[in-house]
């Protein structure tokens, strides 16, 4: 009952607040004006509604969707601030958000997809490349070798820095084989024009990471980690795994034990991390070699991986560290 009060109350109030703004009518008929002042004849409009959120408590936002009449299958969409009669721009937004610059943005998304398609085409079985996440998917007959990262990230390379303003920061690109739901190599492109000197994690030039689910490779390493490692009552869990950066047969993996918690009830909760084993790999001789363990009673299960990177050698390390 007083959860069904509040909730009342929270929709009145809501109502309220959204009672406040700018009517619909209004809105809709400022935003007309605006748009045939500074675009006239350009869009139609697809979406044009009242967009309150908790998050800004502005009634007068709406949610807007335009599409390019000389070319429909450019959309773009924005919030409007009625009120203010412009495009509704959060205070920690750097970027260009009006409707020229999202325009833009959605023509140069097209050409680079395109391009993209094109340089890579005959190169693989099949690709998706989504640029506003600066991802791209590739599906190959067998493993990539080290010379075929570098030959992907020169071609990809050659296109996103023909677009510094749309591709605008490294690409994560996952190689998969057919029939997988997820790769078991990502590689990192940064291009030439990218700064990340202010990002917290910064990548190493054509960095390899390795995806530890998903791909037919890292059900094979769990199974062998499983066979080696598990006990009854005492699974291990295979947390993370770092290749070498250029013989890609050899690998360190980060294996989770657990131990039985004590006075467990919950049968999905009957055991608890007791510390991490840090395992060298040899995949083309099926090789494991503990190399250490780190018990949690003597160290901080938080920041683990961090902990663990700072022991690897260099050639197994994808990210930059702080000078």
């Amino acid at each position: 009952m007083y959860r069904f009060i509040v909730s009342l109350i929270f929709i009145a109030v809501l109502l309220l607040l959204g009672s406040c703004g700018v009517s619909n009518a209004n809105a809709k008929k400022g935003f007309d004006t605006y748009l045939n002042t500074h675009h006239y004849n350009k869009y139609d409009i697809l979406t044009f509604k009242r967009n309150f959120n908790t998050a800004t408590m502005n009634p007068n936002l709406y949610w807007v969707e335009l599409s390019l009449k000389e070319n429909p299958e450019i959309v773009i969409n924005f919030r409007w601030d009625a009120k203010n009669n412009d495009v509704y721009v959060p205070d920690f937004y750097e970027e260009d958000r009006s409707i020229e610059a999202l325009t833009q943005y959605q023509k140069e998304e097209i050409l680079l997809r395109e391009e993209m398609y094109q340089v890579l085409d005959d190169d693989v079985v099949a690709m998706e490349v989504n640029v506003f996440n600066h991802e791209i998917n590739i599906t190959l007959d067998k493993d990539p070798s080290f010379d075929d990262f570098q030959f992907f990230s020169n071609k990809i390379c050659s296109v996103i820095d023909k677009y510094p303003n749309t591709w605008t920061r490294e690409a994560r690109v996952d190689f998969r084989l057919k029939a997988e739901r997820k790769g078991f190599y990502e590689l990192i492109v940064k291009p030439n024009n990218y700064d990340d000197s202010r990002e917290s994690y910064r990548y190493h030039p054509n960095s390899i990471i390795i995806n530890n689910y998903g791909s037919t490779k890292a059900d094979a390493i769990d199974q062998m980690v499983q066979q080696e490692f598990s006990k009854p009552n005492a699974p291990v869990f295979l947390n993370r795994i770092w290749v070498h950066q250029s013989d890609l047969s050899s690998m360190y993996l980060a294996i989770e034990k657990h131990k039985p918690r004590e006075g467990a009830q919950n049968p999905n909760n009957l055991t608890e991390g007791a510390g991490m084993f840090l395992v060298k790999m040899d995949y083309d001789d099926l090789d494991l070699k503990i190399m250490s363990y780190y018990d949690y009673k003597t160290i901080s299960r938080d920041n683990i991986f961090l902990d663990l990177m700072e022991q690897l050698p260099d050639d197994y390390k994808y990210l930059i560290e702080d000078s």
